[in-house]
């Protein structure tokens, strides 16, 4: 009998020490990092804590779902790399938390949230849909080379709502173009890069033609007048000032004269539009040779000068120096200052 006890009592020692390792090794498992959402089945995550340092990299994000049996929530919030979103539900319906607002909506519909947008989505169990986020970044190279960008970035940085007779026939493609990224970045396969910047570029093109109805004003309200021209023209130079537009091309894409161009961006930015294209090129110049260990002359042909001599006078004229002194007076400088800590993984 005194046998059976000291089995019984090393048995309960051994049990003990199991749970005590499956307690420790839960405590140090360190916590998945996201990109950007923060995602769970069946209820609403907290918002992510104070410190928490996100993992960058994630350009792209985008899963299906389909009859879960408890509701699937999602909690945005925004870094320095912010990212749009886009929600489609086929089945059911979803709502949105936005600045203290709920909005709910019955499939089909589709929700589109720009890059400064933060909240929470939800959708009800058995809701069959998809769920992108892009970035910034990868949303402005994507359109910058339709002829359509200025009016797929004016979409795009707005919120919109589709839901009934908007989205019915476009619908199918949404969804099939939805599909296709959660494909290709599931099983990425030659070419996969080309194949969701396509994708992206159907959504954003599917997103304007629906939301068009909605738009109001004309022409002349895309055009604007002042500041809205004006900054019109700086989101056209951001997507285009790598592709040597000269200043008529885009004062033609922006429906004005050039004289019309020039005089409000002398009034609102003190400069001409000449100028501000410069500056932007200048600006890009000096980050990639400090960046970057390319030659001067591929760094020149990735900006659009296609004569490595003429990019050099175009840098001097505006810094004062050729691209190579600039370079080495700049890293010599770094080095001077020692690491930077905001480089740091």
């Amino acid at each position: 009998m005194a046998f059976d006890a000291c089995r019984l009592v090393e048995w309960f020692r051994q049990e003990i020490g199991r749970i005590r390792a499956k307690i420790v090794l839960f405590l140090r498992t360190p916590p998945v990092a996201s990109d950007g959402l923060s995602q769970v089945d069946g209820m609403m995550p907290a918002f992510r804590q104070a410190g928490y340092v996100e993992q960058a990299g994630s350009a792209l994000h985008a899963e299906g779902f389909s009859g879960g049996l408890a509701p699937r929530h999602w909690v945005i919030q925004q870094d320095d790399n912010k990212r749009a979103h886009l929600l489609v539900i086929e089945t059911r319906s979803g709502s949105a938390v936005l600045r203290g607002t709920v909005v709910t909506f019955a499939a089909p519909a589709a929700l589109w949230l720009p890059g400064e947008a933060e909240g929470g989505l939800s959708v009800e169990a058995g809701a069959q849909g998809y769920f992108v986020a892009l970035s910034e970044d990868l949303l402005t190279r994507t359109v910058a080379g339709s002829p359509e960008a200025l009016h797929l970035r004016r979409t795009t940085d707005r919120l919109v709502m589709l839901s009934g007779a908007q989205i019915d026939g476009a619908l199918g493609a949404i969804t099939n173009a939805c599909a296709m990224l959660v494909r290709e970045l599931r099983v990425p396969q030659r070419g996969s890069m080309t194949m969701i910047a396509s994708h992206v570029l159907q959504l954003c093109l599917h997103l304007w033609r629906s939301a068009a109805p909605d738009e109001s004003g004309s022409e002349d309200a895309l055009r604007g007048d002042g500041p809205r021209l004006v900054g019109n023209f700086l989101q056209m130079v951001e997507l285009h000032y790598r592709d040597g537009w000269p200043i008529s091309r885009y004062a033609a894409a922006l429906g004005v004269t050039e004289d019309r161009l020039h005089a409000h961006c002398k009034r609102e930015k003190a400069r001409s539009p000449r100028a501000i294209v410069h500056e932007r090129l200048i600006h890009e110049a000096c980050t990639r040779l400090q960046q970057l260990d390319l030659p001067v002359e591929q760094i020149g042909y990735g900006l659009g000068f296609r004569d490595p001599a003429y990019f050099n006078r175009f840098f001097r004229k505006h810094r004062g120096d050729s691209p190579g002194v600039y370079r080495r007076r700049a890293r010599l400088e770094q080095a001077k200052q020692g690491p930077s800590y905001a480089a740091w993984p």
